[in-house]
This record gives structure tokens, sequence and C-alpha cells, in this order.
């Protein structure tokens, strides 16, 4: 699946095809592979673009994204 990130080092906007999407204990959403800016290399700098946001939100709420411990 695509999800689309934003770089707030270089402000590219870039889509990144994940493997795997999903919760660790605490909460936390994890993406796999780690998004990386394909302009600059940042990893720390790269945030959800609003775009992505909506995506993850629509698999929030259809359960579509699993809690793994």
């Amino acid at each position: 699946m695509k999800i689309n990130f934003a770089c707030s080092n270089c402000l590219n906007i870039f889509d990144v095809e994940t493997v795997d999407i999903h919760f660790d204990k605490d909460g936390e959403l994890h993406f796999t592979p780690e998004p990386e800016c394909p302009q600059c290399g940042a990893t720390e700098e790269v945030v959800l673009s609003n775009y992505g946001l909506e995506k993850i939100d629509d698999m929030i709420f259809s359960n579509k994204i699993p809690t793994k411990k």
C-alpha cells in the first residue's frame, strides 16, 4: 500500500510503498520500511502528509491496522 509522506527538511512530498503498518503495545504507529525522503535522505523529519493522514484515519476506523506485541 502506498502512503503519502512529507519531509519537513526539504519540503518534498512523496509516496512510500509500505509492507507493514501496525501499532506497538504503547499505541505508536510503525511503518515497514521506515519512511525516508528520496530527495534528501531524512528519516527524522518525515511526517504523514494530509492525504497520508486521511488514508491512515480511514484504516484506523476500519480496523485495518493491527496491534503487535
